[in-house]
């Protein structure tokens, strides 16, 4: 199934495995409304986002442990109360292109909700660089189950001794390991992991890897490509999501995506 956004007017097919990474976050601000927004105007029906901890035990919307690179403040996420973060604009390198209700700070309850209201499937990578991982996983399992989305979210980590607490803790969650490197038994690795979904980089994704991966079940989202031949040659692939920070990524827009699906990385479908 693909997706469709207006572009100049007209109808443009938008790949309906990409995932829009941070949001539409090569044009508006990374992990904020705005950028949310704009990825679904553009036709994404998949978004990716960040979270980490308060000061204050709050889960909010950020990649980074500091809050220098996105907003208009200084120092750790970990040192601001959620209120603290509120004061704060999220538009550094964007400033006066957003109205300020769509780029500040966003909690995870904001976006949930957002994402809800859209029917829009979310991955929550968990970015928690201060408390114990058994601290976010249960925030954030206790967020997604009160907005009525555990079967339409992914959640994942680098931190794989995270994803495996996350699974035995949360079972009825989809979870995901992110990583680089290459494995000897990367599907075995992953069974330990708890993880149903891998996250590979993209330079990993060849037949070998997907025909491996397929085999034990196991779903395919992989990080991250903004250019458009790049695009379409992982896209050529049987792989169930691809992250960019432009949902239009690829030349191919009008491809009409009819790869197989699989369970196991459709969250909105019975886990395997």
């Amino acid at each position: 199934m693909s997706s469709t956004a207006s572009t100049n007017g007209e109808q443009a097919t938008i790949d309906s495995r990409i995932i829009a990474h941070r949001g539409a976050s090569h044009y508006a601000p990374e992990n904020t409304l705005a950028a949310f927004e704009l990825a679904v105007d553009m036709g994404a029906t998949k978004i990716e986002l960040d979270v980490d901890v308060t000061r204050d035990g709050q889960l909010i919307v950020m990649h980074d442990s500091r809050v220098d690179r996105t907003t208009n403040g200084m120092g750790r996420v970990r040192d601001y109360t959620l209120a603290e973060l509120r004061e704060l604009t999220a538009d550094r390198g964007w400033e006066g292109q957003f109205a300020r209700s769509e780029i500040r700070v966003p909690t995870l309850a904001e976006v949930l909700e957002f994402a809800g209201a859209r029917d829009l499937w979310v991955n929550i990578e968990t970015k928690d660089f201060t408390n114990s991982w058994g601290t976010v996983n249960d925030l954030v399992a206790a967020e997604v189950a009160a907005c009525d989305r555990v079967e339409s979210t992914l959640v994942s980590s680098i931190n794989h001794r995270a994803v495996a607490g996350f699974a035995r803790s949360y079972p009825q969650f989809s979870t995901a390991i992110a990583f680089i490197e290459t494995f000897a038994d990367l599907p075995g690795y992953a069974r330990r992991c708890g993880a149903n979904v891998l996250h590979p980089h993209f330079s990993l994704i060849n037949e070998q890897f997907v025909a491996e991966a397929r085999e034990h079940g196991l779903g395919i989202n992989a990080w991250t490509i903004d250019d458009d031949a790049a695009a379409d040659h992982i896209l050529e692939f049987d792989i169930d999501g691809l992250m960019s920070n432009r949902p239009d990524v690829g030349t191919a827009l009008n491809r009409t995506n009819q790869h197989p699906s699989h369970r196991s990385s459709h969250v909105t479908e019975a886990h395997a």
